[in-house]
C-alpha cells in the first residue's frame, strides 16, 4: 500500500514573521513619540525627509504623510497575508524585549569598531531618543520594506533572476545606500571610510533581521540601537 506523500514544507521563515496587525500596534507608540518631540524640535530624519518629498511629488501633503504611510503599508500587508483581524498584546510587548536583544550586537559592533558613529551629546537628551526613535523607523522603512522589497521584485519578477542571489544583492545594495545616505549630498556628513563600513554592516544586519523578522522587529532594533547610543551619549561620555 503506497504511503501518504509527504506535505511541502513552508518555508522557515514564514513563521518568524512578526503579523504586520502586531508590528503595527508595537510601532504606534514610537510613532508618536517621534511625531509629539517633532513639535518642539523642527529636525527630522533624513529618511523621513525622503519619504516626504517622494510623496509630494504626487500633489501637496502634511508632514504626518510618511507616518501615514507606515499605518497603509502594514494594513495592507495585513489584508494580503490572510492572517486574523487579532492582535497578539503578549507578542507585541516581547517586541519591545526582543528589540532591545537585537539591538545589543548592533551594539558591541558599534564599540568594536573605532570611530564615533554618534552625534555630539544634545541639551535635551528627549530630542535625541526622538531622532533615534525616527531613524529606526523611517530608514528601515525606506531602506529596508521598500528598496529591498523593490530589488526582489525587479530580480525575481521582472528579471526572472534566481530568488538567492537577488535576496544577496539586494541586502547588499540596501546597504550600501543605507549608509551612504548619511553622508553628503543626501546626508550632513563628509564622508569617511569607516562609518560608512560600520553603516554598510549594520545596514546588513538589519536586512537579516528584516528578512527573517519583518518590518517592525528591523525597526524596533534599530530605534533600541539608537536609544543605547543616545544614552551612552548622554549620560556616559
Amino acid at each position: 500500500m503506497a504511503g501518504k506523500q509527504p506535505a511541502t514544507p513552508k518555508p522557515p521563515t514564514r513563521g518568524l514573521l512578526v503579523k504586520p496587525l502586531d508590528a503595527l500596534f508595537f510601532l504606534l507608540p514610537l510613532m508618536i513619540f517621534y511625531e509629539i518631540a517633532c513639535m518642539t524640535h523642527p529636525d527630522r530624519v533624513i529618511a523621513f525627509e525622503l519619504l516626504h518629498r517622494f510623496i509630494e511629488l504626487f500633489g501637496h501633503i502634511g508632514v504626518w504623510a510618511p507616518g501615514l504611510t507606515v499605518v497603509v503599508i502594514l494594513i495592507s500587508t495585513q489584508v494580503a497575508s490572510g492572517e486574523p483581524w487579532k492582535v497578539s498584546w503578549q507578542r507585541v510587548g516581547l517586541m519591545y524585549v526582543e528589540a532591545i536583544a537585537l539591538a545589543g550586537p548592533l551594539y558591541l559592533l558599534s564599540r568594536t569598531i573605532p570611530f564615533q558613529a554618534r552625534t555630539a551629546p544634545s541639551s535635551y537628551a528627549m530630542d535625541q531618543f526622538a531622532m533615534g526613535v525616527g531613524a529606526g523607523i523611517y530608514e528601515e522603512l525606506v531602506f529596508r520594506l521598500i528598496l529591498i522589497t523593490l530589488l526582489l521584485m525587479i530580480g525575481m519578477d521582472l528579471l526572472r533572476l534566481e530568488r538567492r542571489g537577488v535576496a544577496v544583492a539586494a541586502v547588499i545594495l540596501s546597504s550600501v545606500a543605507f549608509a551612504a545616505h548619511h553622508h553628503q549630498p543626501i546626508g550632513t556628513e563628509p564622508f569617511e571610510l569607516v562609518p560608512f563600513i560600520f553603516r554598510t554592516l549594520a545596514g546588513a544586519y538589519l536586512a537579516i533581521v528584516f528578512w527573517y523578522r519583518g518590518y517592525g522587529a528591523a525597526a524596533g532594533c534599530h530605534a533600541a540601537y539608537n536609544v543605547m547610543l543616545g544614552i551612552t551619549d548622554q549620560f556616559f561620555v
